[in-house]
């Protein structure tokens, strides 16, 4: 958050919307307040006349506190731009009392405002698809004047958009834009930045020269803030995917995060993914801070406070040094039990109280909790407090006359005990340009142990740094020689001046500093050799500058984040000629940051000469840094053949070994020679099964257009010969894959009766559709596939194999008699095989086994209603009370989930982990835990620390009522007029590729899709509670929330 600024109380405005007197009364009884560590008070200090949804808020230099708030409307941003009601509301505690007394609306009219930073006289908030600067002109509480200064940017109305903004100690703006692209045009018109990535981005305060600090695929970063050094920290929901992470972040200049491979592909990369420093798991974090005050006691300065939306908390974060970045220690620091208790900020006041924001119940759009407003459950904010803690005198330094006080006290207060006075003497003396130099020189070359502290010599960097002038920055060189804290502090300062003096310094701290300085310095480095920046520094520095960013690769060996600051330098240096040196150096670290900024860097011009040589090396790092990058370029995949070969011999391949050999695989697929390689090892006897299996996964998931001869016919051999494992690989490589020559093996292998059942099935599914006609023993075997005896798993299978093949009109009849046995898992599926009929006696028939079938419920409605449109009228009559019944009554809903809370207790943990991992549930087909289970579903390993007892009794009883981010079920129909359900589980920039609820993945082509919707309809079964008795929910309950 912005930093904390005072409350003091003003004039009295013009438009004064809510005036309210608490005295004698509470807002909150104490036992319906959040619960706070011992020592520690917290209370409700607005009601709903003040403000009702609010979402974030900063306070200005008076005290007033502007609050970014929704209409309480969860509307789709096209809707947020014709009609805009969300406003900022200014809030004041005119008897400081602690609690807010004053309302007035600041700016009305706003789509959905996600912040509020005060700075020098104006509110800076982002609010889709603008970056906005307002202005109170005659200081009536009301915004005269709207600037535009950053625009524009997409927004689809979850918030996932922009948030902020935020203010950086060197004095620039900074603000996070969520995964929904943006587009900056100058004067003229002319596009000078465009991209669909997720960024945070930096200004001057005019909106001018904006930065991408870093970027990636993440869906949306929504706050951050700033270590005393400058280091940045952000919460952001959905970093990674599949299991979802929603975490905290140390986020690094021109550093590159998950998950979307397209949205990576628009930056320079250093390497793998750069990654979180806290795990939250799947809670949607939200605002966030770190305190600074010592009101709380030392142990919690520098701690970072995080919202978390889904489960009703704030949590509190000690950043530890871990190398060049940090890792966390977590407690809970807030508790709600109130289930629409959903904080979405924390803001530090200037006598070290914290606030906390609780939005409410009327967020839906992109809730991952739940699809159901409830804008008549407000918000609030509750203000905690540490017990016994003496009151600051005078937090905001009003009492202080800036203007009179002599410059050795504006010095002193660089470390005054009040945050905001720390911000306000550095705004004064900064203020003062020049003449305040010689004193923060002497400040902060001051040797340890003097008056001065490190808090002293920190502050006078950045106020040197505001300052800016020649003088200012070599005043600033001068914390090279102090502390590592004032060194990290000294290099960030000088790279975000591009102060080319200060090469010889930091060439130094690159080579002999801490991790963590080392870092900042290579950052410096980079920002001031920059290609086409770089005015003033000489062929000779630029050389010294790479030798030391080599050095510091082959020395320490450092961790990823130092690794990223290195490799990124040599890219924005961009001198080839220098960076070619590094391929020949003795250190395999060293080749590979120069590969890799060859690779990357404008003028690498790297070609197969280069990297094929650096294959012969035992280093498994630059081995498969070559391997990745040859991957990347056609025609290079020759080179890598003999050492490809090797590793399919070997007997067992590591898990690293083995994705390096998929990735590159896949990524080289429509390399002839790759190709043959592929069916020489997929035949060969030297090559071992586990090998052969990644060689059909890889077949699988290419997407050529043309299937290479060479693999259909070793698909062919493995068919005949191959062990029934291999075999049901490639059965299902036929029925991804249009393979008509295995059409006749695939048949006799589904109609051969002594082949093993599970190998019949997948068989029957993959060559079903080009059968003319089924026989009544095939029929008859897949329907008793279908009875209870045998797992869900097995039932959906033979369900998925019925739904394609060509049945008469009797079979149909005598199969909706059977409706009731596949279960809610199947149904859905076998409800395909109705799809080719138009036949009355079929259709009325398969009303009547619906009707009679309970796994029915887990039916669509929109689905099963499309299907009956070709029957007809009688049976579309005859559907009629079936579809009614199939309609979403949230009354309904609301007493299910009453009616089954009492299964939420008795519950026994080891019988729950059986159910979870047996047959009878089958929840392990489609979800992971501890590494054990299916991929289609969310990862539960860590579900009891991010959902109550409720929400996973509704997950269980009403799946479809909230789906998980990422886990969407999408209805596509193609150009054939085919219906495919299901979960988006990758896709190309040709191909989509949808995990369906019968658990088998269909591959469909762009330009053959003819629609393409959200469904309202989960995947997961409707109906599991039905299907197990109440001890079995009881157990299983007790062991999802026993997974922490």
């Amino acid at each position: 958050m912005n930093q904390p600024l005072p409350r003091i109380s003003v004039l009295s405005c013009s438009i004064v919307l809510f005036l309210l007197s608490y005295a004698g009364s509470e807002l909150t009884r104490a036992e319906d307040l959040p619960r706070v560590p011992d020592g520690f008070s917290v209370e409700r200090v607005t009601n709903s006349e003040l403000t009702k949804y609010p979402m974030m808020a900063g306070f200005d230099n008076r005290g007033r506190l502007f609050i970014a708030e929704s209409s309480g409307e969860n509307t789709r941003a096209p809707q947020l731009i014709k009609e805009p009601k969300s406003m900022i509301r200014m809030l004041e505690d005119r008897d400081g009392d602690g609690r807010f007394d004053k309302s007035t609306v600041f700016a009305d009219k706003l789509t959905l405002p996600m912040g509020a930073l005060w700075h020098d006289g104006s509110l800076y908030v982002a609010s889709p698809p603008n970056i906005w600067r307002l202005t109170d002109v005659d200081d009536d509480g009301v915004a005269d004047e709207r600037k535009i200064i950053v625009d524009s940017f997409g927004f689809s109305g979850n918030a996932a958009s922009i948030h902020g903004c935020f203010r950086g100690p060197e004095g620039r703006l900074y603000w996070c834009d969520g995964r929904h692209g943006h587009e900056f045009k100058d004067k003229s018109g002319k596009v000078t930045s465009k991209g669909l990535a997720a960024r945070i981005f930096s200004c001057k305060p005019d909106g001018s020269d904006i930065e991408v600090h870093c970027g990636g695929g993440m869906d949306n970063p929504v706050e951050i803030d700033f270590t005393p050094e400058g280091e940045m920290i952000g919460s952001v929901n959905i970093l990674m995917t599949r299991p979802r992470v929603d975490c905290l972040v140390h986020w690094q200049e021109g550093g590159v995060y998950p998950h979307f491979e397209d949205c990576v592909e628009e930056f320079k990369r250093t390497g793998d993914l750069l990654g979180p420093i806290t795990r939250f798991g799947h809670v949607a974090v939200s605002g966030m801070l770190r305190y600074r005050s010592t009101q709380f006691g030392p142990e919690y300065q520098g701690n970072i406070f995080t919202s978390i939306f889904n489960t009703h908390k704030v949590i509190r974060s000690q950043l530890v040094r871990n190398g060049a970045t940090y890792e966390t220690k977590e407690e809970d620091f807030l508790v709600s039990d109130d289930p629409d208790f959903h904080p979405t900020d924390v803001i530090e006041d200037a006598d070290g109280s914290l606030l906390v924001i609780n939005t409410g119940g009327w967020f839906r759009i992109g809730c991952p909790q739940s699809q159901i407003s409830k804008p008549d459950i407000h918000g609030a904010i509750y203000r905690i407090r540490k017990t016994g803690t003496p009151e600051l005198n005078d937090p905001y330094g009003l009492a202080l006359d800036w203007s009179s006080l002599s410059p050795h006290r504006k010095i002193q207060l660089l470390n005054d005990t009040r945050p905001f006075v720390q911000q306000r003497a550095i705004e004064v003396l900064a203020e003062a340009g020049d003449l305040a130099v010689p004193r923060l020189a002497k400040v902060v070359s001051s040797p340890a142990g003097s008056f001065y502290n490190d808090t002293s010599k920190r502050n006078a960097v950045w106020t040197l740094t505001r300052i800016g002038t020649p003088k200012a920055r070599a005043a600033i060189q001068r914390g090279f020689d102090s502390s590592e804290t004032v060194q990290m502090t000294s290099a960030k300062s000088l790279g975000a001046l591009r102060d080319r003096n200060s090469i010889t310094g930091l060439v130094r701290l690159a080579k002999e500093g801490k991790p963590a300085v080392q870092r900042n310095a290579a950052t410096a480095l980079g920002r001031i050799c920059e290609a086409g920046r770089r005015d003033g520094v000489s062929d000779a520095d630029l050389e010294t500058v790479v030798e030391s960013l080599f050095h510091a690769m082959k020395t320490g060996s450092p961790d990823r984040t130092l690794e990223h600051a290195l490799i990124y330098a040599l890219i924005r240096i961009d001198h080839r000629d220098l960076v070619l040196a590094g391929l020949s150096d003795s250190s395999p670290a060293v080749r590979r940051a120069a590969l890799i900024a060859l690779d990357q860097m404008n003028s690498g011009n790297l070609t197969r000469e280069l990297v094929t040589p650096l294959l012969d090396t035992d280093d498994p790092a630059l081995q498969k840094e070559a391997l990745t990058i040859i991957g990347e370029h056609e025609g290079w995949a020759s080179e890598t053949l003999n050492l490809l070969k090797t590793w399919l011999s070997e007997e067992a391949l590591s898990e690293e070994r083995a994705a390096v050999l998929r990735g590159f695989l896949i990524a080289q697929s429509a390399d002839p020679e790759v190709q043959s390689l592929i069916a020489q090892s997929l035949t060969s006897s030297k090559t071992s099964n586990s090998a052969k299996g990644i060689l059909l996964e890889v077949i699988q998931r290419s997407a050529l257009k043309e299937f290479p001869v060479s693999w259909r016919t070793a698909l062919e051999q493995t068919l005949k010969s191959a062990s029934p494992d291999l075999q049901i690989l490639v059965v299902r490589i036929a029925q991804t894959h249009d393979l008509p020559a295995l059409s006749e093996l695939l048949k006799s292998l589904a109609l051969d009766s002594k082949q093993p059942a599970n190998l019949r099935i997948e068989s029957l599914s993959a060559v079903g559709p080009q059968m003319q006609a089924v026989d009544q023993s095939t029929f008859d075997f897949l329907v008793s596939r279908m009875n209870e005896e045998y797992p869900p798993l097995d039932r959906l299978a033979a369900a998925r194999a019925l739904s394609g093949l060509p049945q008469s009109a009797d079979q149909l009849i005598q199969l909706s008699q059977q409706l009731d046995a596949p279960g809610p898992l199947a149904l859905p599926v076998l409800l395909r095989a109705y799809a080719k009929s138009t036949n009355e006696e079929v259709g009325l028939a398969l009303i009547k086994g619906l009707n009679g079938s309970s796994a029915a419920t887990n039916l669509s409605a929109d689905e099963l209603a499309s299907l009956l449109q070709k029957y007809p009228e009688s049976v579309q009559k005859a559907a009629t009370p079936l579809l009614k019944k199939l309609g979403v009554d949230l009354a309904q809903q609301k007493a299910h989930l009453e009616s089954l809370k009492p299964l939420l207790t008795e519950g026994r943990i080891e019988e729950g982990r059986k159910i979870f991992f047996g047959k009878k549930a089958a929840c392990a087909g489609c979800h992971t835990i501890e590494d054990l289970g299916g991929k289609v579903g969310p990862d539960l390993t860590r579900i009891g620390a991010i959902r109550t007892g409720t929400d996973l009794l509704e997950a269980i009883a009403l799946p479809s009522a909230s789906f998980a981010r990422g886990y969407r079920s999408y209805l596509v129909v193609t150009d054939e007029g085919k219906i495919y359900t299901g979960v988006i589980s990758r896709e190309s920039t040709d191909t989509v590729y949808l995990r369906t609820a019968d658990l088998s993945e269909v591959r469909i082509a762009r330009d053959e899709i003819d629609m393409m919707k959200e469904s309202p309809i989960s995947i997961m079964p409707k109906g599991l509670e039905k299907r197990l008795t109440s001890q079995e929910i009881r157990d299983l309950l007790a062991y999802l929330q026993n997974r922490k």
